[in-house]
C-alpha cells in the first residue's frame, strides 16, 4: 500500500473518522471526481490527510511536564540556561532519566522537577 494511503487511513483512524464520512470527505476533495482516496491527486491526498490530522483529538501534556518545561524557561529567564527550548531542556533531562526521552520518562519526572527546582532556587556565588 502507497505510504500516503498508509498515512491517511491512520489519521482517519485516529479521528475516529468512519468510512461513509471517509467517502463524503474524498469526494468533497475531489470535487466528486472519486470516492476512494486512491483516486486522489497527490495534493488532494496531503489536504485529506491535513484535514484528518487536524480533526485528531491533541493529547493533553501531562501536569509534571508541563511543570518541567515551566522550570527550564524560568532557569532561561534567571540566566541560569543559555537557552529556553524545549529541545535544550529535554536534552538535559535525558542525564537524569537514564538515557530515556523525557517524555517516556514518566517515572523520573518528580526527581527532575526536584532538581530543576533546587537549581532555579540556587544562589549563585561570586568565586572570584
Amino acid at each position: 500500500m502507497n505510504p500516503m494511503i498508509k498515512a491517511i487511513k491512520a489519521a482517519q483512524r485516529a479521528a475516529g473518522i468512519d468510512q461513509v464520512c471517509h467517502v463524503k470527505n474524498v469526494k468533497q476533495i475531489s470535487s466528486g471526481l472519486t470516492n476512494s482516496c486512491t483516486g486522489l491527486t497527490k495534493n488532494q491526498q496531503r489536504a485529506l490527510l491535513k484535514r484528518y490530522q487536524q480533526m485528531a483529538p491533541r493529547q493533553e501534556m501531562p501536569k509534571q511536564l508541563k511543570l518541567i518545561y515551566s522550570l527550564w524557561g524560568q532557569l532561561a529567564s534567571a540566566g541560569k540556561v543559555e537557552k529556553d527550548s524545549k529541545q535544550a531542556c529535554d536534552a538535559f533531562c535525558e542525564k537524569f532519566c537514564d538515557g530515556k526521552l523525557l517524555y517516556n520518562a514518566q517515572s523520573h519526572w518528580q526527581a527532575v522537577i526536584e532538581i530543576l527546582k533546587q537549581w532555579l532556587h540556587r544562589k549563585e556565588t561570586n568565586h572570584a
